[in-house]
């Protein structure tokens, strides 16, 4: 009897109740963005903002249409200049484009690997305080004109 217990204890499918105070987790907001690919070799993104919620998670799709591989770099706010000059700094680095170009730094956020021409890479990601968060792209030489900017609203 004691085996037939615990077998059927082993089996048992246990069900718990949900309650109204469980929040379940937003879904993700799917945004598309790209880099400008007419005409080649532009150097910038197709848009020069892009708009979200604090606190809601994305699912960002970076495309590259362009002939020139690409990158695209989340910063902190106020450091894209810091970050640029990072950027700059890799040139003489041997590994520079085995790390996609992106400096080791805590003001990014969020990056991408290097995006080949007719590819795309996506980023998952929340940020939950309202700011203006830069958007660039890190290959040598773009990061002066290929920039946008994240709007993070309440």
């Amino acid at each position: 009897m004691k085996k037939l217990f615990l077998s059927l204890l082993s089996t048992a499918i246990i069900i718990l109740p949900t309650t109204a105070d469980e929040k379940k987790s937003p879904a993700a907001l799917k945004i598309e963005f790209s880099a400008q690919g007419t005409p080649p070799g532009t150097m910038k993104f197709a848009k020069p903002e892009l708009k979200i919620k604090a606190g809601q998670p994305i699912e960002l799709t970076f495309k590259n249409p362009d002939v020139l591989q690409h990158n695209l770099l989340i910063l902190k706010p106020g450091t894209t200049a810091k970050v640029g000059a990072l950027a700059d700094a890799m040139l003489t680095d041997p590994q520079a484009m085995k790390k996609g170009y992106v400096p080791k730094s805590e003001d990014i956020l969020y990056s991408t690997k290097l995006v080949n021409p007719g590819s795309k890479e996506v980023l998952n990601f929340t940020i939950d305080k309202p700011g203006d968060y830069p958007i660039i792209c890190t290959f040598p030489g773009h990061w002066r004109l290929m920039s946008a900017v994240l709007k993070v609203e309440k």
